[in-house]
C-alpha cells in the first residue's frame, strides 16, 4: 500500500485487495444478525470467507518491497513511519468528525488515540516498518529464512489452528488435551515468529522465489482448499453453535494463509500484455491506501444516510454492486484527494 518501483502484479493485488476488503466490510454489516440458517447469511459468509487474503497479501507486498532494502534507520522514520504517523491521526480525525455523538470527551479521546476499527493496519504496519534493519538479517540468509518461516507457520498458525478445530469439533477429551498441550506450547513464547511479521517476510521470499509449473499447481490446489475450508468450517461451526461464529476468519488460520499464498502466486505468475488496462490499474494502484482508509466513511454514510446497506437488496446483488458502488467512489474520493499536495504527501 505504499509507494514504490512499479511492479505490475503488486498494482493489481493492491487493487483488487481493496475490493476484497470492502466485500469484508460489507458483508459484516449484518453478520451478527442474519440468520445462519438463511440464505442471506450464508451468502455473507461466502463472500467474506472468499475475501480473507486482502489485509496480509497488503503485508506481502509491503515485505517484498521492503526487506532486502538497505534503508537507514533515519529513512524509515522520516520518510516512511512519519507518513502513516500523521495519516493515522488525520484519518482518525476525520472519523471523529464524521461519526460524531460522542457522550463524554473520553469517548472521543479513545476514538482519536484508537482510530475507526480498521485503521489497525497503519500501527501494525508501522511495527513492521521500524523492524526492516531486524528482518533483514533473517532474510539475508535463505536457510535462516525459510526455517523462521517453518516456525511461524508450526507456531503462528498450525498450533492456534488445530487448537480452535479441536475447541470446535472434537471430542471433550481431545478439548482437554489438546489444551494442556497448547497451555505447554505458550509457555515457550515463540513471540518472535508470532504476528505479521511471517506474513512480511513470505511475501519477500514468494516474490523472489522461482517456481515451477508444478510448484504452482499444488500452491494453487492448496488456495482452492483455503477457500473451501475457510467457507465450510465458519458455516459448519456457526450451524453447529446456531450463531456467527467466524473462528476461522481470521488471519492467522491455515486456510487463509493458502487462501493469501495461493493468490500471490496467482497473480505473480499472470501475462499482463494489455499495456493500456495496465497503465489504468498502475494509476488505481497509487490510489490504493487512500481508497482503503476512506471506504468504511462511504459504506458507513450510504447506510446511515440512505439505508443501504448488504440486506438491501437481495445479498448476492447487495455485495456485488454495492460493493462496487463502494469501491468506485472510495478510489474517486482518493484520486482526488491525490490532487492535494501536502495531502498525497502525508494522508494518501
Amino acid at each position: 500500500m505504499e509507494k514504490a518501483e512499479r511492479t505490475i502484479y503488486f498494482d493489481y493485488l493492491r487493487v483488487f485487495a481493496v475490493f476484497a476488503v470492502i466485500i469484508i466490510h460489507l458483508s459484516a454489516q449484518n453478520f451478527e444478525s442474519a440468520d445462519v440458517n438463511g440464505f442471506a447469511w450464508q451468502t455473507f459468509n461466502f463472500f467474506n470467507s472468499m475475501a480473507r487474503w486482502s489485509v496480509p497479501v497488503f503485508v506481502m507486498i509491503s515485505g517484498a518491497l521492503f526487506v532486502g532494502r538497505e534503508i537507514p534507520v533515519k529513512t524509515l522514520y522520516t520518510k516512511y513511519v512519519l507518513r502513516m504517523v500523521i495519516s493515522f491521526l488525520a484519518w482518525s480525525v476525520v472519523y471523529a468528525v464524521f461519526s460524531g455523538g460522542y457522550a463524554h470527551k473520553i469517548d472521543l479521546i479513545i476514538e482519536l488515540l484508537h482510530g475507526h476499527y480498521h485503521m489497525w493496519y497503519i500501527p501494525m504496519i508501522i511495527g513492521l516498518y521500524i523492524s526492516v534493519p531486524v528482518i533483514n538479517k533473517i532474510a539475508e540468509n535463505e536457510t535462516v529464512m525459510k526455517y523462521y518461516l517453518a516456525l511461524a507457520f508450526v507456531f503462528a498458525f498450525l498450533v492456534p489452528w488445530i487448537t480452535t478445530l479441536a475447541y470446535d469439533f472434537a471430542h471433550q477429551l481431545i478439548v482437554t488435551g489438546v489444551a494442556a498441550l497448547r497451555l505447554d506450547i505458550d509457555y515457550m513464547y515463540m513471540n518472535i515468529v508470532l504476528g505479521y511479521a511471517g506474513y512480511f517476510i513470505l511475501g519477500y521470499y514468494l516474490n523472489k522465489a522461482v517456481l515451477g509449473k508444478r510448484q504452482r499447481i499444488v500452491i494453487y490446489l492448496a488456495g482452492i482448499i483455503g477457500f473451501v475450508l475457510t467457507i465450510g468450517l465458519d458455516s459448519a461451526a456457526s450451524l453447529k453453535v446456531q450463531k456467527p461464529w467466524g473462528n476461522y476468519y481470521g488471519y492467522f488460520n491455515v486456510n487463509v494463509l493458502l487462501e493469501c499464498i495461493g493468490v500471490f502466486v496467482w497473480f505473480k505468475y499472470r501475462k499482463y500484455t494489455w499495456t493500456g488496462w495496465n497503465l489504468f490499474v498502475q494509476k488505481l494502484s497509487k490510489y490504493s491506501f487512500g481508497a482503503y482508509l476512506v471506504h468504511l466513511l462511504v459504506l458507513e454514510q450510504l447506510n446511515d444516510r440512505f439505508g443501504l446497506n448488504s440486506l438491501s437488496f437481495h445479498p448476492v446483488i447487495a455485495m456485488i454492486c454495492l460493493g462496487g458502488f463502494v469501491f468506485a467512489v472510495s478510489f474517486f474520493i482518493s484520486a482526488l484527494l491525490n490532487q492535494i499536495p501536502i495531502v498525497k504527501k502525508y494522508m494518501v
